[in-house]
């Protein structure tokens, strides 16, 4: 098969935009990675015609989407944002049920809100969900739910996700002031407590060969790795992996990451990312299963 790979980048920031690509290869597949950036458009007979890295669209039997919508985050996030938007929906226009995943799908999982809409949708624990665009709207939230994570409903890596336990406190009200002059409106849902950890699924396909326990550093509430988050490997229950496949399945996902947190009511899904990002953090064995579960996927449900 031709195989496109529409990764986040050629691998300066993200190695399994790259390893996707050698892993097609390693299993016979033509596959070639380009990124949002190297999709352009050609003049055709009647109105244009969507290229890959000079190839045209039509031309891939399939392509897998990694794609990039934030642009270079690092200095000018959202810089582009319509543009890239407008590309990803031109390339899945093109592939139609060649691309995996198509572009209504990716934006879902890119925005949180549309997740959770999602996911409520299925039958599927997610959090309780508000939205707000005023320091009252956030004082509403706590009123409801008690201590509240605030967030932009795009983000990346947890950046400005906060806590916010009583917004009547200044400094709690200046940093909401903050998040609602960078983002206009944030994302309000239950701050359940995470000392017992979460876990991240990581699904491709049908396989899921990396499942990990993560536990908060000392005194944070956040579950992050970069912020100094333990983890170890585990073999996720029946009843775990079970949702997680479903969670991803509702999304409309072929590789996604999920961040599930067990809570006194059971599991809540806090996150399914379209980006499952730390494919080698147990090494390059599960990494590998992870993309031949992609690609099982692709070479079964491609038409």
């Amino acid at each position: 098969m031709n195989i496109g790979v529409l990764g986040w980048d050629h691998g300066d920031e993200d190695p399994d935009s790259p390893g996707l690509a050698e892993a097609g290869r390693r299993r016979g597949h033509d596959t070639s990675l380009v990124t949002l950036d190297e999709v352009g458009y050609a003049a055709a007979a009647s109105g244009l015609r969507v290229l890959l890295g000079g190839a045209p669209a039509e031309s891939f039997d399939a392509v897998i989407c990694r794609a990039n919508l934030y642009g270079d985050w690092h200095v000018r996030p959202f810089t582009g944002w319509e543009e890239r938007l407008e590309k990803l929906q031109a390339v899945s226009a093109a592939l139609g049920p060649r691309m995996f995943d198509p572009a209504d799908v990716w934006f879902a999982g890119y925005s949180k809100f549309l997740t959770a809409q999602k996911l409520a949708a299925a039958g599927l624990p997610a959090p309780p969900t508000r939205s707000a665009t005023s320091l009252a709207d956030v004082a509403a939230a706590v009123a409801e739910f008690g201590p509240t994570v605030v967030k932009p409903s795009f983000g990346l890596r947890a950046m400005d996700v906060e806590r916010v336990d009583d917004p009547s406190d200044p400094a709690a009200a200046a940093l909401v002031e903050r998040l609602l002059h960078s983002y206009g409106a944030l994302l309000c849902t239950p701050y359940y407590p995470t000392e017992h950890g979460e876990f991240r699924i990581t699904v491709g396909g049908e396989a899921m060969p990396i499942d990990m326990l993560k536990l908060p550093a000392y005194g944070a509430w956040r579950v992050k790795t970069l912020e100094g988050a333990s983890f170890e490997r585990l073999d996720a229950p029946p009843e775990l992996a079970d949702l997680a496949l479903r969670a991803a399945r509702a999304m409309g996902l072929t590789l996604a990451g999920l961040d599930i947190l067990p809570t006194a009511g059971g599991y809540v899904i806090l996150e399914v990312n379209p980006v499952a990002g730390f494919l080698n953090i147990f090494g390059e064995g599960p990494r590998q299963e992870v993309f031949d579960g992609v690609y099982d996927w692709i070479e079964k449900h491609a038409g």
